[in-house]
């Protein structure tokens, strides 16, 4: 853990136990839609230091922001891109989106290092691992991910594409040169059909595939190591809370306690070489 996260954690776990100095009215919590996931991480926020604050459902009739919000968590997409008064202090989660000023993202893909180190303990073979994406998280992530393969004696596949349809081709042409394939949370890609491919050519070539989802997991694939709704929203107010009190994140925010989730009931149909 670097000191910018031990600090973090530090004055969350503070801001845990204390009243946070924030006038009334000027922290929110607003969500593309109060359903879903989006409802699920709220739910988690809601049980943390700003629970109290007030919530907005963007995709209600005539949703406006009160003026005097200084602070807010948003949850989705539309939440996260909304056009928010200047010097409002933003969190989001859920939210593939890039980087706004005055913003700081809870990632949905897991700290590099944390991942590499779960995946190769499951696959102690694993060294080279090819990752799959478009947009989301992004070339920063990438480099993140190679500098961890380094440490981790992994060598990093960086296979962006420019739609699922590229996927069949892509791995067609990986085959025999990774041990295992990684999709990453990016939108643009999961798709019903290329979760299919996917699955189909992990099991049939017994090639590992580690999914953005526990969920995409148990639908085909190997195993996933990845924050899930209620580790997002509970983030997302320990965030919340360092920003009102005076204190600073780093732009991206890794989820802590991700833990690996293995689709046992398909390790011995699809023979991935995986320790159980």
């Amino acid at each position: 853990m670097n000191w910018e996260n031990r600090i973090f954690c530090g004055l969350a776990a503070l801001l845990c136990c204390r009243a946070l100095p924030a006038a009334a009215g000027e922290v929110a919590a607003v969500l593309s839609s109060d359903s879903g996931h989006y409802a699920e991480a709220y739910a988690s926020f809601k049980a943390g230091p700003h629970g109290g604050a007030e919530k907005f459902d963007a995709s209600a009739q005539g949703f406006i922001l009160p003026a005097e919000v200084k602070y807010v968590a948003a949850f989705g997409v539309k939440a996260a891109a909304l056009r928010y008064p200047p010097g409002t202090r933003l969190v989001y989660a859920l939210a593939p989106v890039e980087g706004r000023a005055h913003s700081h993202e809870i990632s949905m893909a897991p700290r590099p290092a944390d991942a590499l180190a779960a995946y190769k303990k499951l696959q102690p073979g694993l060294k080279r691992l090819a990752v799959f994406w478009t947009a989301y998280p992004g070339d920063d992530y990438i480099e993140e991910l190679r500098a961890a393969g380094v440490g981790a004696g992994m060598e990093i596949i960086s296979a962006r594409l420019n739609s699922p349809d590229s996927l069949p081709e892509r791995l067609r042409k990986l085959m025999g040169k990774m041990d295992a394939f990684w999709l990453m949370p990016d939108p643009a890609l999961i798709t019903q059909s290329s979760v299919m491919v996917l699955s189909a050519f992990s099991c049939a070539n017994s090639v590992p595939f580690y999914a953005p989802t526990y969920a995409l997991a148990l639908g085909g694939g190997t195993a996933s190591f990845a924050p899930d709704f209620a580790a997002a929203g509970s983030e997302a107010g320990r965030a919340l809370a360092v920003l009102v009190s005076g204190g600073q994140l780093p732009r991206v925010i890794y989820p802590e306690n991700v833990q690996l989730r293995v689709n046992e009931a398909l390790i011995g149909k699809c023979k991935w070489p995986v320790s159980r």
